[in-house]
């Protein structure tokens, strides 16, 4: 058990499961960054890997808490090769006229729903992407949480 009153350390390693010989333990670490409004084709957002190894993708949480304000604009996320390209793999046609929050397990749409790899700063697929198409999204406001678990 992990109190307030436990020292830093001893709370972290409270946190962590018992040593195994030949297993490493890694935690999973998040990224929030703000979603901008934008038009049509432009990025809500765009976030480079941030860790020296590859990483798996577990999820991404989008929290809406200003509908973008034209009805038919949608989000698609993915892992791309840098800050302006795009895909559907993690997240396809999320409405952007909608608040509330949405993630890959429960509104991954058609194309969406992936957990991906997301190479290292610097590798060839290491950004996470985040496009607004079909409408405008002016008033769109909130968050993304990137999930990730990284592979070292």
């Amino acid at each position: 058990t992990i109190s307030r009153t436990d020292p830093t350390a001893e709370a972290v390693k409270n946190m962590l499961p018992p040593d195994q010989s030949g297993i490493a333990y890694v935690m999973k670490r998040y990224i929030v960054e703000d979603l901008a409004s934008g038009a049509a084709n432009a990025f809500a957002f765009a976030v480079q890997n941030p860790e020296g190894v590859d990483c798996v993708v577990t999820n991404v949480i989008v929290d809406i808490t200003t509908a973008g304000g034209t009805a038919s604009s949608v989000l698609d996320v993915d892992v791309a090769a840098d800050a302006t390209s795009t895909g559907d793999s993690i997240i396809d046609g999320l409405d952007l006229n909608a608040t509330g929050v949405a993630d890959r397990h429960d509104d991954a749409g058609t194309n969406g729903g992936e957990p991906l790899k997301w190479d290292k700063n610097g590798g060839t697929n290491d950004y996470i992407t985040g496009k607004i198409l079909a409408q405008n999204a002016s008033n769109l406001a909130g968050k993304v949480i990137i999930e990730y678990v990284p592979l070292s």
